[in-house]
């Protein structure tokens, strides 16, 4: 016991009297004292250092941090004296202190003093643009504030009963609005209104003539918030401009269309501007003479932050506690004990149709590995996904029909994983391998083998990321095992069979769940279950807002060219589905597959 408090007090004092501050701020390093910081980091990210412990019984270093002094809810592990932490939400404070451990953790220092770091607020105007269909509930997604107009005249307002952060005045530009009720347009319905307590109806408003359209105005400030609009328009095309009024993030504009129908949209806008008293601005005009812009409703709500990580440490669940024996009987064993490291990495979320469109990555990465694999439902149409021109800021991406199809596809929502190149070892123990090959091999398998086996068989997700030709191609997986896959190319059934080489990027990822900082992800298998029927994947982990989705198909059981689709993606699963496309018959029954998945949102 003599022996025990000794170590601790050692471990105590050497932190307490050794622990300092840095703040990587771009490339320079500024150095606080012992007693706190006021500087400001930027980009979410925060370095610390403190002197390191002169013991041989340390084997690692705890830096514990949350948004309350004294309360840490989240940790890094480390063998060196000093940490990143990164993936903090611009416009908190965050309390951070460390400690010193023995290897098994039974043994650790009390905590060091205390510094705080304030992390400043970062804009961000992040769309998400769908086409919607069934009934949007007003109540359920408009948790801040909803409004919808026209239920009886075209002077009808009806919105949330009460608001603390209420949806701005909607107004007209170059004419006068007109109401309609059309039973082939989107629905909505409230529970808590007013003036109307309760209501289901499919009116809304409208306009015509180039250039008129309509004008709203939300409250915007550094907290994140979700604007959702519901526009649409009828045999025109209408012009979506979007800005915040300090412009502290990219003006987003995008047009919508169909010549030959009514439509709807689904505009989602996740904002957040760089100072207080900001307003986020949304225009929607009509971009060419003939038929109308019609707008039905908004709602409002507080969002999470990006779902975007720099994994240079990982963040555990809090499970070791400080316990008063057990020092290690061998120290070296000890001092040899390594800290898990991780990938840069980046996930996210792009509408795409059949047009090039360059995807910008939110830092730079060293050597990019892109996966990007299945494609939403939203146009029938059977598709894949293309990526080319990858470099270190970002990438290209389209949607492309096979070559027997007209080419022209509506928006799809598809989910991208970006990872630095390179085999990594998470925190929790699961291995990470992102890599490339290339490959011409069509109607075939061609074998790559990982840098170093895997415990288990992981999961691989493998995306064609070169346009070397411009024929339609996917590529299948086939004999997943510990050591390594096979991976071949597959055009349209109709096609002779010869492609010329691809890059083929691919991450394998051990079946596992966590937290990276900040972002939970899971990370797993549906078994052989899903075929050209909808198949209901479950998450196994909670998430509060619709996940991202990667899944690709681990087997090549049906021989026939075949991509994978989703639909409604929500908190709690995913419908999936495989689709084989019809070149050279009609048929499209596919035998049943196994799909891998990867699903992170912020935590």
């Amino acid at each position: 016991m003599l022996h025990t408090r000794t170590l601790q007090d050692h471990l105590r004092t050497d932190i307490q009297l050794g622990f300092t501050l840095l703040v990587q701020l771009f490339f320079l390093l500024l150095l606080s004292s012992a007693s706190g910081m006021s500087e400001a980091a930027t980009a979410g990210e925060v370095r610390l250092a403190w002197n390191a412990v002169n013991d041989s019984r340390v084997a690692r270093y705890e830096l514990h941090y949350g948004t309350a002094s004294k309360t840490y809810n989240s940790k890094v592990q480390v063998t060196t004296a000093s940490a990143t932490v990164s993936g903090l939400t611009g416009g908190s404070k965050y309390f951070f202190a460390t400690r010193a451990c023995t290897s098994d953790g039974a043994l650790c220092s009390t905590f060091s003093n205390e510094v705080n770091v304030s992390i400043p607020a970062t804009a961000q105007l992040t769309p998400a643009l769908t086409t919607p269909s069934g009934t949007a509930n007003l109540t359920a997604e408009g948790a801040t504030d909803w409004v919808h107009w026209g239920i009886d005249k075209p002077a009808s307002i009806s919105r949330k009963a009460s608001a603390a952060t209420p949806i701005g005045a909607l107004t007209t530009i170059g004419g006068t609005s007109s109401r309609f009720a059309n039973t082939a347009r989107l629905a909505y319905s409230w529970t808590n209104g007013t003036p109307k307590a309760s209501a289901t109806t499919r009116a809304g408003l409208y306009i015509s003539g180039l250039n008129k359209g309509y004008e709203l105005r939300v409250p915007a400030d550094t907290s994140a918030r979700t604007l959702t609009l519901y526009l649409g328009g009828f045999k025109t095309r209408g012009r979506i401009e979007v800005r915040l009024s300090d412009n502290s993030a990219p003006a987003y504009t995008k047009t919508v269309e169909n010549l030959n129908a009514a439509f709807d949209r689904r505009l989602a806008l996740n904002y957040r501007a760089a100072s207080a008293g900001q307003t986020l601005i949304v225009r929607y005009t009509q971009a060419i003479s003939g038929g109308n812009v019609s707008i039905q409703a908004a709602t409002l709500r507080n969002s999470a932050t990006t779902a975007t990580a720099s994994i240079k440490t990982m963040a555990e669940e809090q499970n070791t506690s400080t316990a008063s024996a057990g020092v290690p009987s061998d120290p070296s064993t000890a001092a040899n004990v390594v800290a898990a490291t991780g990938p840069a990495i980046e996930i996210g979320e792009v509408e795409i149709n059949q047009e090039w469109q360059r995807v910008e990555l939110r830092r730079e990465l060293k050597d990019p590995v892109v996966v990007v694999k299945a494609l939403s439902s939203y146009d029938a149409e059977p598709a894949i996904v293309r990526v080319d021109a990858i470099d270190s800021r970002g990438f290209s991406i389209r949607v492309q029909e096979w070559d027997s199809l007209d080419g022209a596809h509506d928006l799809e929502t598809i989910s991208y994983l970006v990872m630095e190149r390179g085999r990594h070892q998470l925190a929790n123990g699961a291995w990470v391998e992102a890599g490339s090959l290339v490959t011409g091999t069509t109607l075939a398998f061609q074998r790559h083998l990982f840098s170093a086996p895997f415990e288990d068989a992981p999961v691989v997700f493998a995306t064609v990321a070169s346009f070397n030709e411009s024929d339609a191609v996917t590529a299948r997986l086939h004999a997943i095992e510990t050591d390594g896959f096979d991976v071949g190319l597959r055009e349209q059934e109709a096609n002779v069979q010869q492609h010329l080489p691809e890059r083929v990027d691919f991450i394998a990822w051990e079946a596992s769940s966590g937290v990276v900082d900040g972002l939970r992800y899971e990370v797993g298998r549906t078994g052989r279950k899903v075929d050209h029927k909808a198949y209901n994947l479950v998450y196994q982990t909670a998430f509060v807002q619709p996940p991202v989705l990667v899944a690709d198909m681990q087997t090549t059981h049906g021989d026939d060219t075949a991509a994978l689709r989703w639909q409604n993606l929500n908190v709690e699963s995913v419908d999936l589905r495989v689709q084989e496309e019809q070149s050279r018959d009609r048929e499209t029954t596919h035998v049943l597959e196994d799909v891998g998945y990867f699903i992170a949102d912020v935590e």
